[in-house]
């Protein structure tokens, strides 16, 4: 096992939202117009959203710095095909999509996401230059068997099965235990969050070796502003991974401003 004290050094901080099935297209094309200028008074910060896959044509013509990321919410493995209702990465390419999430919990539990599933998306994802945001992370009754580890360790093993080393620059993980995230959840403490964290980074190194330690990895799960600063404090993530919380611009920025002040006193 690796060492559990958190790390912060000279990385990047990675800080994004999940709109869900949130959203029309003028209200994400406000929420990028707010985005641009809080990158511009963050440049060091990374700020990424996935709203709904409807709205991304819509924020074609609408240029954004280099750290403001557009993110579709997941992707089918194919190019094209008789999958009616998907969409395929070379859709999210022609609308301008700088990343695809996959993995969520929601998609595993209620659209049957398998992890074969996922690495074939995953796969797909990187052959046409898009990054990928992987979700992994277990539920209440495998946590309550002591299988958390056993869990994450498949999870990423076949996830990320056949990954080009050489690609890793365009992988983020994010750690979302399932009974920690949606509406009346459980919410989790530094203390059952960095041990999870520690040991994704450890599976990491083993599946890439030293490179392993580049792969940011984010928090998600029930992510507020006044959970995030003990989050940041006392785990080593890379970052956040918010829902409702920063689903609108006043609510993103408070979350992120808590973030960064806590980031702040641990690197000084």
């Amino acid at each position: 096992m690796m060492s559990c004290t958190p790390s912060h050094s000279s990385r990047p901080f990675y800080f994004g939202s999940n709109f869900k099935m949130h959203k029309t297209t003028a209200e994400v094309r406000a929420f990028v117009a707010f985005l641009k200028e809080t990158a511009a008074v963050y440049p060091g910060v990374q700020l990424f959203i996935l709203p709904p896959f409807t709205t991304l044509g819509g924020l074609v013509d609408i240029p954004r710095p280099a750290n403001v990321w557009i993110g579709a919410q997941d992707m089918h493995w194919a190019d094209s095909g008789a999958y009616t209702g998907a969409i395929s990465a070379p859709m999210l390419r022609d609308v301008g999509a700088d990343l695809v999430m996959v993995g969520h919990a929601e998609r595993r539990v209620l659209f049957y996401d398998t992890d074969q599933d996922l690495n074939k998306k995953i796969l797909n994802a990187l052959r046409h230059d898009l990054r990928v945001l992987l979700c992994v992370g277990e539920t209440a009754e495998q946590r309550g068997y002591g299988t958390t580890e056993e869990t994450l360790a498949t999870q990423l093993r076949i996830d990320l099965h056949g990954f080009d080393p050489r690609a890793l620059d365009r992988l983020m993980i994010a750690y979302e235990p399932v009974w920690a995230i949606g509406e009346g959840s459980q919410e989790a403490t530094p203390a059952e969050i960095e041990p999870a964290v520690q040991f994704i980074r450890g599976r990491l190194v083993a599946l890439f070796g030293e490179a392993g330690q580049t792969i940011p990895i984010l928090y998600g799960g029930s992510v507020n502003a006044q959970n995030c600063m003990p989050y940041i404090h006392s785990t080593s993530v890379d970052g956040l991974f918010v829902g409702r919380a920063a689903w609108q611009p006043e609510g993103f920025l408070s979350v992120l401003k808590a973030a960064l002040s806590a980031r702040q006193t641990v690197t000084s």
